[in-house]
């Protein structure tokens, strides 16, 4: 065959499969399009702040950038209409409600029934477990957690999908926290598993409503809260927070995403196949935006109002870790026998980074 023929064939090749894919395209974008309802747990509407504009703050901007993506993913034959925290459904009620049918899908921190999944406490990222959110990706697909939490929940009618936060989770204080002895006898506002670190190291973990903790710091009757770094700028605790413990991270707090089983499993072949293999690795993408802000807030919050960033050294970091592996893991894995399995995921990845022995 000499080169002119050589050429045209190739051209023509070209020409073809041009036509077919964009025949494919036209086609998908033909197909019927299915509308889900869905619910999240965070709100969309938290006002601006720093370089981020209306619609970039919060949680809710990753979940709306993954939706987005989907759409397009999908050739807009896939679209979710998402209501507001507690519009349609108690966030505490979600994997009721996604497991009955209620709506189609769900974006929850799954802490928020932990009382019913015990296995939430492995799912949000425990405490310690991870030192990034490149680690909680590989633990999910290199390591094995993906397809096991994903065993979990299809026991409940649910399709689960990681929601990858990068959050920066750690202590605020109204006094000196420079080591993890500094905590000794203190009133720490937290929950569940954070709870059970605070009285690892000697505080006395305090139940009261988030909405109180800005006067409850304020006043004394805490003397610091475990949560989000995000806190301080958007429950406004820079005012009266004195510092944050930010490493080192007792947790990432991490999201997920639930699907309605039925609904999924409805979908187009092609489109179970996109949320499956595609869709998981989306918000590893989507979490760099979440943890800028967590960084930002933390450095604003230093200029602004002299909150002081607290990082204990390397020696009490790694000690503070391997006590909580020696004393805690083992109640997270005395849950059930998923929780056991998935503990061994985690603790094998901590091993091989000479985190724990």
């Amino acid at each position: 065959m000499n080169k002119k023929r050589l050429v045209s064939l190739l051209t023509l090749l070209l020409v073809t499969s041009l036509a077919i894919v964009g025949f494919t395209d036209s086609a998908l974008s033909q197909q019927k399009v299915i509308k889900w309802k869905g619910q999240t747990c965070f709100p969309s509407t938290v006002a601006p702040y720093g370089p981020y504009r209306q619609g970039e703050t919060g949680l809710f901007a990753g979940i709306k950038q993954w939706s987005e993506w989907l759409a397009r993913r999908t050739g807009g034959r896939l679209v979710i209409d998402w209501a507001e925290p507690g519009a349609i459904f108690p966030i505490t009620e979600s994997d009721k409600a996604v497991s009955q049918g209620v709506v189609q899908i769900a974006y929850v921190y799954a802490a928020y029934y932990a009382g019913r999944i015990p296995e939430t406490d492995i799912e949000t990222g425990g405490l310690f477990f991870w030192e990034d959110s490149s680690q909680y990706y590989e633990c999910l697909h290199k390591y094995g957690l993906f397809k096991a939490l994903q065993k979990v929940y299809a026991k409940r009618n649910i399709f689960w999908l990681p929601h990858h936060h990068a959050a920066i989770v750690g202590l605020g204080t109204m006094f000196p926290a420079t080591t993890p002895e500094t905590i000794k006898g203190k009133k720490i506002r937290t929950i569940g598993l954070w709870g059970d670190y605070i009285k690892m190291l000697g505080g006395t973990p305090v139940s009261i409503p988030w909405g109180d903790v800005y006067m409850g710091a304020k006043l004394g009757t805490v003397d610091g809260w475990c949560a989000g770094v995000a806190s301080l700028e958007e429950l406004k605790l820079k005012e009266v927070t004195k510092g944050y413990v930010a490493s080192p991270i007792i947790s990432q707090a991490e999201g997920s995403i639930l699907i309605h089983k039925p609904a999924y499993d409805a979908l187009p072949k092609d489109i179970q196949e996109i949320l499956q293999n595609e869709a998981p690795h989306w918000t590893y993408f989507t979490s760099t935006h979440w943890h800028n802000q967590c960084l930002w807030t933390l450095r604003n919050a230093k200029e602004e109002y002299g909150v002081i960033p607290y990082y204990w050294s390397p020696e009490d970091s790694d000690r503070v870790v391997k006590q909580t592996a020696e004393t805690i893991y083992p109640k997270i894995a005395a849950k059930s026998a998923d929780c056991a399995e998935l503990m061994e995921i985690v603790k094998k990845q901590m091993r091989d980074y000479r985190r724990i022995k």
